[in-house]
């Protein structure tokens, strides 16, 4: 009797239930998961990360999450090579998480329920599975439009910590009576 040569089964999927995951993805997928879902809420379905515990810090917290989430997306953008519409739309989530999250108290509550890294990973796997399936998907984006969106977005992030340093500056300067 032959023997037939088998591939290993799927890796099991970190952040929704799926029939694959590509074994590349799953370092950040596991980012994701840790950034926007690692803990639950007791009493409760509602599941938060990082991006949520960190944005309790004002400004600060929002500075170092999002670049966390521009890492997830320039690696999205060079070594996954997302098409130029996909890479705007992973930005738009980011910059969306970081304007909206950094807003006291509103910010928080955005945070609990806006999974940037999430959408941005399952945007990823929309890409995967059109190349798996041998649909078109265009081509790395040009060196300028990267460093353009890379500029924009350390620009907010640069903003807003100079926003946070002025109001820290203003609140230790400022007489109590």
């Amino acid at each position: 009797m032959k023997k037939t040569l088998t591939t290993d089964p799927p890796l099991k999927p970190i952040i929704e239930p799926r029939d694959y995951v590509p074994p590349s993805l799953e370092g950040l997928e596991r980012l994701a998961w840790i950034m926007d879902r690692a803990l639950k809420i007791p009493g409760t379905p509602i599941r938060v990360g990082l991006d949520s515990v960190l944005g309790l810090l004002p400004i600060g917290g929002d500075v170092l999450t999002g670049i966390i989430q521009a890492g997830i997306v320039l690696v999205a953008m060079t070594r996954y090579k997302v098409p130029k519409p996909i890479a705007a739309r992973m930005v738009t989530n980011v910059l969306l998480d970081i304007a909206v999250g950094s807003i006291p108290f509103v910010g928080d509550v955005f945070d609990t329920f806006f999974k940037a890294n999430t959408r941005n990973i399952h945007l990823l796997h929309q890409v995967a599975e059109q190349r798996m399936q041998h649909k078109h998907v265009a081509t790395a984006p040009s060196i300028l439009y990267l460093v353009g969106i890379a500029g924009a977005f350390f620009g907010i992030l640069a903003l807003l910590f100079l926003g946070f340093v002025t109001a820290v500056a203003w609140l230790v300067n400022k007489p109590l009576f």
